[in-house]
């Protein structure tokens, strides 16, 4: 087994809710800036911390806004937005005995509201979020710390997520990356160890 330890991000590798932060997101705007902003406008917010996505958005009422999003995003969310094959893909890698970890920009109350409920969360050993680190994909700080909570090498765990941010997250502190073509928008340019096409794949390293 090359791999003891794999880490998974979250949005766009386990869930497929783009739309649904994107969509949840806009409402925010609406509510809280009184304009509506074209999906395409708010997409630089996949995959930061939900803090920065306001920040860069002029919204001042930050305990106000993420009540609001988490309204609209649980309204959203009814459909089941886990990806096709990756309920499996992690059952069998608990069957092998690999340990798995979640490294993502949701913070602690976001991956407790969002995540958990879908009934993946009993998968993952550790779970680092936004509010555990000082620093955010892509600096290596999220990687550095799944290494030393989970007593894991570098050399055998694997990173897998779907944007440039999360490669270079893995990059930074020498673990290997694999791109979630699942669920990636733009492959273009992304350093990648591998490249998957379904989830089942992540059970071959």
């Amino acid at each position: 087994m090359k791999y003891t330890h794999i880490v998974f991000d979250v949005d766009g590798t386990l869930l497929n809710n783009e739309e649904v932060v994107l969509y949840s997101l806009r409402d925010v705007v609406r509510e809280m800036l009184s304009k509506d902003m074209p999906i395409d406008d708010l997409r630089f917010a996949l995959g930061i911390p939900s803090a920065n996505t306001l920040i860069k958005l002029g919204i001042e009422d930050m305990d106000c806004a993420n009540r609001l999003w988490q309204k609209f995003y649980t309204n959203y969310a009814k459909n089941d937005i886990i990806f096709d094959g990756i309920s499996e893909c992690l059952q069998l890698l608990y069957d092998k005995g690999n340990i798995l970890g979640i490294i993502t920009s949701k913070t602690t109350a976001e991956y407790k509201n969002e995540f958990v409920p879908l009934g993946l969360a009993h998968y993952f050993n550790v779970v680092v979020c936004a509010d555990d680190t000082v620093n955010h994909k892509p600096h290596s700080e999220p990687m550095m710390m799944f290494l030393d909570r989970a007593n894991a090498e570098a050399k055998t765990t694997l990173y897998i997520g779907d944007t440039v941010n999360d490669s270079y997250c893995a990059q930074g502190a020498g673990v290997d990356f694999a791109l979630a073509l699942w669920g990636c928008k733009k492959p273009e340019g992304i350093l990648a160890t591998y490249r998957l096409s379904t989830p089942f794949e992540v059970s071959l390293y």
